[in-house]
Order: structure tokens, then C-alpha cells, then sequence
């Protein structure tokens, strides 16, 4: 009990000196900041009208509120955005456990008394603290401007997208952190990997236009990416309320709309509601989770944890 206590106040105070230098590093916060806030821009001057006309016109002919239209297109516009930013935050935080690494920081902590798992989750742990901060900003900013252009949530749609969020970011997190162990050594290749995630996620998990128009065999590609998952969750949070008000003049147009921006997922061929999908991501990040953990424990036997060269 002893051993574990000092183990859980070793990690603790390993991460919050993450979180204590990431904090210091004002623009380091602003740039995490900074893209996600672009992306929300892009979509409210240009890409959400986009969105808009393309629906209007499809909805020509049937009896549906234009007002209730703006709204399902800001939802599956912030959906994009705060799924997005739970990865790409994610992944560019971590660039603390590189730069220890390539500063020989991490060498001075390796020689302490400390269990390498312990500071593997330390790592881990400053990078879901400090990424949950980030993400939990972009999405009290989405909040407010679906507050102010149409709000149709529900107290428990905000507690479920706070909650989506949390779990999306430790999702990422295990992905980061196990890329950034394993495979990326220096600070050049770090920004190199962000820099194409940042370009290629948004598309890939639906983000930027809806799934539903990519080829099928691109659209099953998109389901081995735990981030498909994660928007789809999104969307439903953000997207339902509204659908719901459409339904009520045109069934038929609510149905389309959720097939047509991935509300639903075609799921090899079979349409998954949110309840499947939710399960679906669970399972990921659990099975993500359980997996990087054992990998890690099979390294600390081995005393491989960290590779300097």
C-alpha cells in the first residue's frame, strides 16, 4: 500500500510539472488554442453557408423551417470542430515527452528511483490534463455561439458533450503517447506527424464534409479510426435536438438528414444509431488502453520503456 501511494505521488507530481511548464508557455496555449478557433472561423464565414445552401436545396419542395435548417448545420459544424480538437490538442501537447527525450531530460528522471510504468502514466496523465483544458475551452466557445445563433440542447446534451469530450481525449491521448514512445524521436519529426493530422483527421472522421459522400470503400476505411466514432457521438449530441424539430414537420427529411451527414453510420452496410456507435468508441478506448498498458508492462520487464537512440 505504501509502495503504491509513493508510486500515485510520484506520478502526480511528474505530471503536474508537465502541466506546470505547458501553462508557462503562453503561446504554446494560445497556438493549441488557436486552430481549433480557425476551424470554428472557416465554418461560421464560409464553410457553414456552404453546408446550408447544399441542404436548403436539397430540402426544396418540403415543409421544413429554415431556422431549424441554420441549426443542424451549426450542430454537425461543432461537432466537427471540438472532435477534431480532442485529437490534434491531443497529439500536439505531448510534444513534452519528445522534448524531454531529445533535451536528455527524461535521462535524469530515468535515474531516480522510480518504476518507468509510473512515469509512462505520469506522461500520460499531464497530457489528458492539460488537452481536457484545452478542449473544454473550444467547447464552452462552441456552446456560446450555438447559444447565440439557435440552441436546441438539452441540460443533459451539455453534461454528455463534456462527458464525450473527457473520453475522446483520453482516447487520443493513448494514441499520442504511445506514438510519441515509440515512434517519433525528435521534435521535427513530432511537428511533421501533427502538421499532416491536423490536414488529413478532419476529413477522415467526417469534420470537414459529411462521410456519407466519400466512396464506400473510403467510408470503411474510416471506420478502423476511433475518431469516426468519436464525431459520430458528437454529431448526435449536437445535431439531435434540431433533427428532432425538423422530424416533426417532414419525418422523411429527419431521417435523410441523419444519413446524409453520418448521424448514422454505415457500418459495413448496416446503418449504426448512437447507441451502437457510443458502444462501438467504448470498446476502442478500452481496448486502446488495456492494450498500451500491457505493451508497456512487457517493455518495463524488459527495461525498454524509453529508447534514447
Amino acid at each position: 500500500m505504501k509502495s503504491f501511494k509513493n508510486d500515485v505521488s510520484v506520478a502526480s507530481g511528474l505530471a503536474l510539472r508537465g502541466i506546470k511548464i505547458f501553462l508557462s508557455d503562453k503561446m504554446s496555449v494560445f497556438f493549441s488554442l488557436l486552430a481549433p478557433i480557425i476551424i470554428l472561423l472557416l465554418y461560421v464565414l464560409f464553410l457553414g453557408d456552404i453546408q446550408y445552401d447544399s441542404l436548403k436545396s436539397a430540402m426544396e419542395g418540403l415543409p421544413v423551417d429554415e431556422g431549424v435548417l441554420h441549426a443542424v448545420i451549426d450542430g454537425w459544424m461543432i461537432a466537427g470542430v471540438v472532435s477534431v480538437s480532442c485529437i490534434t490538442v491531443t497529439f500536439t501537447s505531448q510534444n513534452l515527452l519528445v522534448k524531454d527525450r531529445e533535451s536528455g531530460i527524461i535521462s535524469d528522471i530515468l535515474a531516480a528511483p522510480v518504476k518507468r510504468s509510473v512515469i509512462a502514466a505520469s506522461y500520460m496523465i499531464y497530457n489528458i490534463a492539460v488537452s481536457t483544458i484545452i478542449c473544454v475551452v473550444v467547447l464552452a466557445l462552441a456552446l456560446i455561439y450555438l447559444a447565440a445563433t439557435g440552441w436546441y440542447l438539452s441540460a443533459a446534451d451539455v453534461f454528455a458533450a463534456i462527458g464525450m469530450t473527457l473520453l475522446s481525449v483520453i482516447s487520443a491521448s493513448v494514441i499520442a503517447t504511445a506514438a510519441c514512445v515509440t515512434i517519433i524521436k525528435t521534435e521535427g519529426a513530432h511537428s511533421g506527424l501533427v502538421g499532416i493530422l491536423s490536414a488529413a483527421i478532419g476529413f477522415l472522421i467526417g469534420a470537414y464534409m459529411p462521410v456519407s459522400t466519400f466512396p464506400k470503400a473510403v467510408q470503411y476505411v474510416t471506420l478502423f479510426l476511433p475518431g469516426t466514432y468519436s464525431a459520430g457521438v458528437f454529431r448526435s449530441i449536437f445535431m439531435e435536438g434540431a433533427i428532432s424539430e425538423l422530424e416533426k414537420l417532414s419525418p422523411f427529411a429527419a431521417e435523410s438528414v441523419r444519413e446524409a451527414y453520418s448521424v448514422n453510420i454505415d457500418f459495413f452496410g448496416k446503418s449504426a444509431g448512437v447507441d451502437a456507435i457510443a458502444a462501438i468508441f467504448a470498446a476502442i478506448v478500452a481496448f486502446s488502453f488495456l492494450a498500451y498498458m500491457l505493451t508497456q508492462f512487457v517493455k518495463v520487464k524488459r527495461n525498454t520503456f524509453f529508447t534514447f537512440k
